[in-house]
């Protein structure tokens, strides 16, 4: 998935919203040779329900003169892809022994999302976009940010976390939000912190 500026804007357009995630869900599968099979309907669910959220969310909160960051709106997103699971099952590529051998890694993708298909895909998909507005869509980019590379365990605790608990869309904003951030402040206090006098 090719991220830019515009994504998030992109993505409200249905068609286009199920051609970005399902091209990204393809890109996951294919090291773990598992090609995903989609629910078109819960697809369009998913995006017609995030987009709901995300007027109502608006209507409550007018003093956000630029209106919902891409912490809130990915928060949303990868709640409502989680609850619809619009991933239904995977067609198995694995051919055993007629090809090379698996990686490690690869087969401990595939281990996951066998499991937890779905919610990886709804955490990773708004985490990319956090990522990229994070490193190039800001005027004080997280420093974090282009340093940050999540583990497979991170993946695998927040996936469970996501199947098995009640993750609210404002839990999800947290936990995308709490990545970027370093010693609780965000990019632009920590460049005000730097301009300080020492004493």
């Amino acid at each position: 998935m090719r991220i830019t500026s515009m994504t998030l804007e992109s993505i409200k357009d249905e068609d286009a919203f199920c051609r970005e995630f399902t091209n990204f869900a393809m890109s996951v599968g294919s090291p773990a040779r598992l090609f995903p099979q989609f629910s078109r309907p819960r697809l369009d669910e998913a995006h017609g329900s995030w987009l709901a959220d995300l007027r109502r969310v608006k209507d409550h909160e007018k003093h956000l003169i630029n209106g919902l960051d891409h912490f809130k709106q990915c928060g949303h997103l990868a709640f409502w892809i989680r609850r619809l699971s619009p991933i239904v099952e995977f067609t198995d590529l694995d051919f055993g022994e007629s090809e090379m051998p698996m990686l490690p890694k690869e087969r401990a993708l595939r281990e996951l999302l066998t499991g937890y298909v779905n919610e990886y895909l709804a955490f990773d998909f708004g985490y990319q976009i956090c990522k990229y507005y994070e490193t190039k869509n800001k005027s004080n980019p997280s420093p974090r940010a282009p340093i940050l590379a999540l583990s497979p365990d991170y993946y695998q605790m927040t996936s469970h976390f996501m199947k098995f608990k009640n993750v609210s869309p404002h839990a999800m904003h947290l936990i995308y939000k709490s990545l970027f951030y370093f010693n609780g402040m965000d990019a632009a206090t920590l460049s005000v912190v730097a301009k300080e006098p020492e004493i």
